[in-house]
């Protein structure tokens, strides 16, 4: 898989936890405790490990246009 096809699902995947996250954050009360305890988490913990996937793939973004080294 080419690095744009991977950029492509990671990021639709991010804006899908996103969602998730927000929407059980903010209805956390109708959603029953034993599954948001087990829900929540579980994105909380595979958008961040997806966030590493994003920024790994666009290190060398990143290091163009943040790590720059001035003359």
């Amino acid at each position: 898989m080419n690095r744009l096809k991977a950029l492509r699902i990671v990021n639709a995947s991010i804006a899908f936890l996103v969602l998730g996250l927000v929407f059980s954050g903010l209805f956390h009360d109708l959603i029953p405790y034993a599954v948001f305890s087990k829900l929540h988490p579980l994105t909380g913990f595979t958008f961040a490990f997806l966030i590493a996937v994003h920024v790994y793939l666009n290190f060398n973004w990143i290091k163009a246009n943040y790590l720059k080294r001035k003359k």
